[in-house]
C-alpha cells in the first residue's frame, strides 16, 4: 500500500471516529431515561445531576439521578417506563436518585423527597420486586408492597400538625421506618408519621387515628386513577 492510500485511510478513520463514538454512546442515553412528564400545571423544573435547570413539559424524558422541582401553584404527574405513576404537589422537591427497569431482579427504585408531597402508585417494578423500592426523607424511609400511597413533609411544629414525615395509604399497604430501624405497617386508610422533635417517652413512629387535613390530594389525582383504570368509552348507537 501506497502512502498515499494510507494516509487517504487514516483521514477516513479520523473523521469516522467521532461518529461512531457517538453511535456506541446512544444506548446508554437512551438507558438513562426513566420516564417521561405526562402533564403539567404552573411552573415545574427539571435539574439534571450538573444542577443544569430546564423546564419541565409534558413529554419532556426524565432520568435517573435528574431532580423535579415544583413551585408554588406548580403540580406535575410523572409516568416511569414500568408504569409507575408520581404526582408531586406545590413546593416540592423530588430527586429520582436510582431507576432500573430491566425485568432483572436487580430491578428497583430510589426516590428522594427533600420537601413538600407526593403521591405515586406502583407499577411492574413495584408490583414485582417491592423490596427493591424505597422512598426516603429526612427523617424516614418508607417500603411498599404494590402500593398508592401519599408522603408529606412537615417541617415545622405547629397547632395543627407536627413536624415530620406522613405517610398515608390509598390501598395496599407500606411501612414507615427511621434510622434506628424502628418502624410501623401501614394498611389502607391508614396514616403513619416518623416525627422530627419526639417528646420524652414518645414513639417516634406512629400510627395517627386520623388522616390529617392537609392530605387530601391534589389536581391530578383523578386523572392519574384514570390512567391506572382507563374508564370504558361507551359506543354510541345511532
Amino acid at each position: 500500500m501506497n502512502q498515499a492510500k494510507t494516509a487517504r485511510l487514516s483521514r477516513a478513520w479520523l473523521y469516522a471516529l467521532p461518529l461512531l463514538g457517538a453511535v456506541l454512546l446512544l444506548p446508554q442515553v437512551r438507558a438513562q431515561e426513566a420516564g417521561a412528564i405526562e402533564r403539567v400545571n404552573g411552573t415545574v423544573s427539571i435539574a439534571d445531576s450538573a444542577n443544569q435547570s430546564r423546564p419541565a413539559r409534558s413529554g419532556e424524558p426524565l432520568r435517573a439521578g435528574e431532580t423535579v422541582t415544583t413551585d408554588n401553584g406548580g403540580e406535575v404527574l410523572i409516568k416511569l417506563k414500568d408504569d409507575s405513576l408520581v404526582t408531586l404537589r406545590s413546593n416540592t422537591q423530588m430527586k429520582l436518585t436510582e431507576y432500573r427497569y430491566e425485568n432483572k431482579p436487580t430491578d428497583g427504585m430510589l426516590v428522594n423527597l427533600f420537601k413538600g408531597a407526593m403521591r405515586s402508585v406502583s407499577g411492574l417494578v413495584g408490583k414485582t420486586r417491592p423490596s427493591n423500592v424505597k422512598f426516603s426523607t429526612a427523617t424516614a424511609t418508607v417500603g411498599i408492597r404494590g402500593t398508592d400511597f401519599e408522603i408529606a413533609i412537615v417541617e415545622t411544629d405547629s397547632s395543627d400538625s407536627r413536624a415530620g414525615t406522613y405517610n398515608y395509604v390509598y390501598s395496599g399497604e407500606t411501612n414507615i421506618q427511621i434510622a434506628s430501624g424502628q418502624g410501623v405497617n401501614v394498611a389502607a386508610e391508614q396514616t403513619g408519621l416518623a416525627l422530627t422533635n419526639p417528646r420524652p417517652g414518645e414513639d417516634p413512629v406512629q400510627l395517627l387515628r386520623e388522616r390529617p387535613a392537609f392530605l387530601r390530594g391534589g389536581g391530578f389525582d383523578a386523572l392519574m386513577l384514570n390512567i391506572v383504570n382507563p374508564v370504558p368509552v361507551m359506543p354510541r348507537f345511532r
